[in-house]
């Protein structure tokens, strides 16, 4: 086995990882090479196709390495401007996926329905934290997509409901049979938070509930 060759050979893999001092740059291939066309035997040259072999599988080993590189510092960039992103969002409302809704004073929770197809006999259940009905929303009959839909705070009894979370269920006629219905709900973001360590930016939104930034499908 010659010089180049145990650079890349199994057994000798485990030291070329070892870091720092101890790694093998494409200087020292590149002396490797010479030292080895110098001291090879004239009477049995190195083999042109073996020794065009081992220089391109160094540039593959070295352009490896590059991208490794390249995409870190990639990575690195997104999340700087997912984080800016999620920063300009604090304040501001975002529509997620969600059934949980935070009544504030003189904000309705606003939310949009989505339906696969047309459906009748839509209605909203709002639940307080105890799970009890405080109003239901009569809608009717809505067609495919999104329709969008509030409550104002007040209960079935004309009066103000109590400010805080609360938790909205739909369901109509798809079809003939009665079905839940998904829904999106907006809340407020009431800050950001950031995990460098996962490079993940997490939403704080009111009624201390987090959830992930990809999660948001239109803010407002």
């Amino acid at each position: 086995m010659n010089a180049i060759e145990q650079i890349f050979s199994p057994s000798s893999s485990t030291a070329v990882q070892n870091k720092k001092n101890d790694e093998l740059g494409q200087e020292d291939f590149l002396k490797l090479m010479v030292a080895q066309l110098k001291n090879q035997d004239p009477s049995n040259p190195v083999d042109n196709s073996e020794f065009l072999g081992q220089i391109a599988q160094f540039s593959m080993v070295s352009g490896i390495d590059d991208l490794g590189v390249s995409f870190g510092s990639l990575a690195s960039s997104l999340f700087s401007t997912q984080a800016m992103q999620a920063s300009q969002l604090v304040g501001k409302e975002v529509l997620v996926e969600t059934n949980t809704g935070t009544l504030t004073e003189g904000e309705p929770i606003n939310a949009v329905l989505e339906s696969g197809g047309s459906a009748s006999n839509v209605k909203i259940f709002v639940e307080d934290q105890a799970g009890v009905v405080v109003r239901t929303l009569d809608l009717g009959n809505i067609e495919p997509g999104s329709a969008k839909f509030s409550w104002d705070g007040v209960d079935s009894e004309g009066e103000q409901a109590a400010f805080g979370a609360y938790t909205l269920r739909a369901e109509g006629l798809v079809d003939d049979s009665l079905q839940a219905l998904p829904m999106q709900i907006f809340n407020r973001v009431e800050s950001i938070s950031v995990d460098r360590n996962n490079s993940s930016v997490s939403l704080e939104l009111s009624g201390n509930r987090s959830i992930g930034i990809a999660q948001v499908t239109e803010f407002k």
